[in-house]
């Protein structure tokens, strides 16, 4: 019997992934690949075009190969990538240099030149792009002075996602998400920006055409793709960025609900039908389709500060194998539950900061520390920093967009119970913990269906639950008592954040 599906494809930094998924919500098939990041200098940190379409195209078929026994064919694919990549291609769309990455910070210099200037908060406030070098604006600039010649000679300049596009396509298009993601797109009037293109030092025709993100194809050109036969009849929905999907995976697309994830890094997000820029924290402000964004904030101050504490600091180093190492560092993550840490105070910037502070050389500090300090301590304190720094970027999207009734909590850190509720604590506001998987992966699934007609942005409420993990959802509520004494705390973090000169937001 014939069976349709919708494969959800995300180009990731680190991977590929490619998930199945049937009608109902099950997941069906999935495959992934790593990739490889290139950071042989100082700031880069660029990829291979080829070999992450190489790698796209291995997933899909290794996932439709295993679905095909049982008589599957694809009915959609639904499209998300890492944001901000940017590559050069020629006529032929063969690439003329590798892709920079979000994590590329070359453009550093003309990032910070351009915010200083009169131009920097306009720009920002009419692409919901921070100023910052992650963003292609910023890496075009920095082309521009170092090599000239190659804004000249490129026909395209396009991300990783546009690459793929074209090769399974024959066009050059970019969703409106993904060039909401550049520093160089007018949301107001769905264009590119005249200003930001003059800055950047590339024409119109030098970028793709802007499409919204229901756009969709299905005249596919990828010939290993098209030999399967499971995408004769397939709809392929071009999408929008990982961050943007991962919200509507997680069902979040209004204000009255926030995501706030710490994995190796930590963001802050929430819904909003209209615009929301903020200069002193510079918010970003993305789109997901007409008339839905999705705000929030990036950090570097996530799972990685906990990671760099207990492998450089706290841990033995002569420790042994990973998996030890991992039973001792849950070890003492237990300890730190039942230590106070009230006379403690962590700045957590080991890897510089995005928002809040917007301040790539910002560094930790720790004060209050005295002799009756334990590792247990020190790490409790950490943590603790971690969340008031993902709070501060939340007040932010408090002021604008007003107070959510509850934050869904993903990543590793926040599976722990004792931090989900130290999380409701500093938010004062109830704790869910995520019960999708792979959010970005059920976003770009659920794009596609919409795209499709199959339901309406009513219906995203309910068609999240289908989703859901069986698991029983248990709310963390805050403690009213501890919610106070941490406004305290979070004033003083504040406070000697400024006073140390780390917060250049502003």
């Amino acid at each position: 019997m014939n069976q349709t599906c919708t494969l959800g494809v995300d180009i990731g930094t680190t991977s590929v992934k490619v998930v199945a998924f049937s009608t109902d919500g099950r997941e069906l098939s999935r495959a992934s690949q790593r990739l490889t990041l290139l950071k042989d200098q100082p700031a880069r940190a660029e990829q291979d075009a080829e070999e992450v379409y190489r790698a796209v195209e291995h997933c899909i078929l290794d996932v439709v190969r295993r679905l095909q026994p049982d008589g599957w064919t694809v009915e959609r694919v639904g499209f998300s990538a890492a944001m901000h990549s940017l590559l050069a291609v020629d006529e032929q769309g063969r690439p003329l240099t590798p892709a920079m990455t979000w994590m590329d910070t070359r453009a550093a210099a003309q990032a910070e030149q351009l915010w200083a200037s009169s131009e920097g908060i306009g720009i920002y406030q009419a692409t919901g792009t921070p100023i910052h070098p992650m963003a292609p604006l910023a890496k075009l600039m920095w082309l521009k002075e170092h090599r000239p010649a190659l804004l000249r000679q490129a026909f395209k300049f396009v991300s990783l996602k546009e690459y793929v596009w074209y090769r399974w396509f024959g066009v050059w298009e970019i969703d409106a998400s993904m060039a909401s993601a550049t520093g160089l797109y007018d949301i107001a009037h769905k264009d590119w920006l005249p200003g930001a293109l003059e800055l950047a030092g590339v024409g119109v025709n030098q970028l793709s055409t802007i499409v919204p993100t229901t756009h969709v194809r299905s005249e596919l050109k990828a010939q290993p793709l098209c030999s399967t036969g499971m995408f004769d009849h397939a709809q392929f929905n071009i999408g929008a960025s990982d961050g943007v999907l991962a919200n509507l995976g997680a069902g979040v697309t209004e204000s009255g609900d926030m995501v706030v994830t710490i994995g190796t890094s930590c963001a802050v997000r929430t819904g909003t039908r209209q615009m929301v820029t903020d200069a002193e924290t510079r918010l970003f402000c993305y789109v997901l389709d007409d008339g839905y964004f999705v705000v929030g904030g990036p950090s570097n101050s996530g799972g990685v500060v906990v990671d760099w504490l207990y492998r450089q600091v706290l841990s033995d180093p002569m420790g042994g194998a990973e998996t030890e190492d991992k039973a001792a560092l849950d070890a003492l993550l237990a300890q730190a539950e039942q230590v106070n840490v009230d006379d403690l105070l962590f700045l957590p910037y080991v890897a510089g900061e995005r928002a809040p502070l917007w301040n790539p050389d910002a560094t930790s500090t720790v004060v209050g520390l005295k002799l009756s300090h334990t590792r247990a301590h020190l790490l409790r304190a950490a943590v603790e920093g971690v969340l008031l720094n993902a709070y501060w970027i939340a007040s932010a999207l408090t002021r604008e967009v007003g107070k959510p009734k509850r934050l869904l909590a993903s990543g590793k850190l926040l599976e722990v119970p004792w931090i989900r509720q130290m999380a409701a604590d500093i938010f004062g506001t109830d704790v869910v913990p995520a019960t999708t998987a792979d959010a970005s992966v059920v976003g770009a699934v659920m794009l596609a269906e919409l795209a499709s007609g199959t339901y309406g942005w009513e219906d995203v409420a309910l068609r999240h639950k289908q989703f859901q993990s069986a698991d029983l959802i248990r709310v963390v509520y805050p403690n009213a008592e501890a919610h106070q004494k941490y406004q305290h705390k979070y004033a003083e973090f504040r406070r000697l954040a400024e006073l140390l000169g780390l917060n250049k937001s502003s």
